[in-house]
């Protein structure tokens, strides 16, 4: 393991309360764009709005998957470090998995989907992405949306919406997905629906 691990939160409790706040809105209100600071230093290629969101959100009990870009001994060990959760090489065993760019993002049918009996043990994704308000566009609808909203996503998977819908059909299992751009985090839980906006 590296011995120059990379700092996290400067005020841990703060950040992480307010990071925490920030996820938790993000996914009420499905498509919001929800500003984070992110940490301190995060390894490249992990984002530090997304290191932000596991540092925040998993322990030593939760398991951690992540993608090849993202497989580095100075990721593992910052992740390690920072919150204990043991990592694992299957996704379908991951509580969460961090992807380090929407266009290599494996199928969400690639991670633990949930049961019927237990939807909550499904796994959340942390998709990094390059940015909100440029890009794709998307309009989305469902529980926390009053009507509709719209919103564009620069780094997003080509098939986003398609792989919205067969997300929400299994409804009540399938991943929630926390979007990390540099500056900020958006929401996409599994009831969300994804319309691509030509």
């Amino acid at each position: 393991m590296p011995t120059d691990i990379a700092p996290g939160f400067v005020d841990p409790v703060h950040e992480s309360q307010t990071t925490f706040r920030a996820v938790l809105d993000a996914l009420a209100e499905p498509g919001t764009i929800r500003p984070i600071a992110g940490v301190a230093t995060a390894p490249a290629p992990l984002a530090p709005t997304a290191a932000a969101v596991v540092a925040t959100l998993c322990d030593f009990e939760t398991t951690v998957w992540r993608d090849e870009a993202l497989a580095t001994p100075a990721v593992d060990a910052w992740v390690a470090f920072h919150t204990g959760a043991p990592r694992v090489a299957d996704p379908r065993e991951a509580g969460f998995a961090i992807v380090a760019a929407g266009e290599t993002a494996p199928g969400w049918e690639t991670f633990r989907l949930g049961a019927d009996i237990d939807p909550s043990t499904s796994t959340t994704v942390v998709l990094q992405v390059a940015g909100f308000g440029e890009g794709r566009r998307y309009r989305l609808s469902g529980p926390g949306i009053e009507t509709t909203r719209e919103i564009a996503i620069l780094g997003a998977p080509a098939d986003l919406a398609a792989r919205g819908a067969e997300n929400r059909a299994l409804f009540p299992r399938g991943i929630d997905l926390i979007l990390a751009s540099p500056t900020a985090v958006v929401g996409l839980p599994r009831t969300t629906r994804i319309e691509e906006i030509a």
